[in-house]
């Protein structure tokens, strides 16, 4: 009888054998070439845009109240300071559509046109002056306005920066009294402020002579002066040199009620 050999013996020849004498022939692995390698530019750099500021608006741009003129606020929050400027004190915080009467101004102060108004609001705050920025047109922080005002003691007022001549005013007798304001301009360390006051015929008399320095400075004229000089009546003129940012402003004292 012919015997068959085990299975698993003659797996274990065919591999015994495929071991001593070699793998049998195979067809190759396919060969892959690597890919190119790829030179990628870095991307340029690209700053962010520079933001652009808006220029601080110009002299011309600040709204022209004269003086005596009846006006209100445009803006919530417009700051009553006691001197022109915006780091001086607080007197009060207005709601908009607040009245107020112009007294003097503008005179230029931190970049602003300033002006000191007067209370003419029943509703708080209460204060009785102040100076406060006018903003820049086209939208303003002080709009003209229409209101009874009973009475009215500012007989003219004039504003300007630098020289010049101005009137005439009306002066009837030494009841009067001249506020002032001048400040040096932007970028300026001082200036001066000089005042004449000429009569339609007559003598030009000194009435005011000032040296400023960087802070804004306030000055008056009271009665006494216009008593001591006689031929201030009538036609008179304002004659300034100067090289400040400056206001003056003339007033009717009333007698008290």
């Amino acid at each position: 009888m012919r015997r068959v050999a085990p299975i698993a013996s003659v797996l274990s020849v065919l591999i015994l054998g495929g071991c001593l004498f070699g793998s049998p022939s195979a067809s190759p692995s396919p060969t892959f070439s690597p890919s190119p390698a790829v030179s990628v530019a870095p991307s340029a750099s690209v700053a962010p845009p520079t933001p652009t500021l808006a220029p601080t608006p110009g002299p011309d741009a600040i709204p022209t109240f004269i003086a005596g003129s009846k006006v209100s606020t445009n803006a919530a929050g417009l700051r009553v300071r006691s001197r022109p400027g915006t780091s001086q004190g607080v007197l009060a915080s207005l709601p908009t559509g607040a009245k107020l009467v112009v007294e003097l101004g503008p005179v230029r102060v931190d970049n602003y046109g300033w002006y000191l108004v007067h209370d003419a609001d029943a509703a708080a705050p209460a204060y009785t002056e102040g100076w406060v920025a006018a903003g820049f047109m086209p939208n303003p922080y002080l709009v003209p306005a229409n209101f009874d005002l009973p009475v009215n003691p500012i007989v003219a007022g004039f504003a300007h920066e630098g020289n010049g001549e101005f009137g005439p005013v009306p002066v009837a007798d030494a009841n009067y009294a001249v506020r002032w304001v001048a400040s040096a301009l932007p970028g300026k360390s001082g200036c001066s402020f000089s005042v004449d006051l000429v009569p339609g015929t007559g003598t030009a008399v000194p009435a005011i002579r000032a040296t400023i320095g960087k802070a804004p400075a306030p000055g008056n004229l009271y009665g006494d002066f216009f008593a001591a000089h006689p031929t201030l009546k009538g036609d008179l003129f304002v004659r300034v040199t100067s090289d400040c940012s400056w206001a003056l402003t003339f007033l009717r004292n009333l007698p008290a009620s």
